[in-house]
């Protein structure tokens, strides 16, 4: 298995776009990750395991029943 976890495997998992994956690793959201400058090239590095724990433990995707839990609370205070 690849140590490292591509950018695109990434998008896919977290339906978030390039630019925002790159920002999030060089602003230090992804604990492990980086890039670096290569010949003028941005090379990016995501260790696949530091990635897995960072969403099994600290990445929590809103549920279905807290996002309707906030729509009934807001419309329940605007009656």
């Amino acid at each position: 298995m690849n140590e490292n976890i591509s950018v695109d495997e990434v998008m896919r998992i977290t339906h978030k776009s390039r630019e925002f994956i790159i920002n999030a690793i060089e602003n230090g959201s992804f604990p492990g990750s980086f890039t670096k400058t290569k010949n003028g090239t941005r090379c990016v590095h995501i260790p696949r395991k530091a990635f897995e724990e960072y969403m099994n433990h600290f990445y929590r995707k809103t549920s279905d029943e807290l996002i309707i839990a906030l729509v009934d609370e807001l419309t329940r205070k605007k009656a």
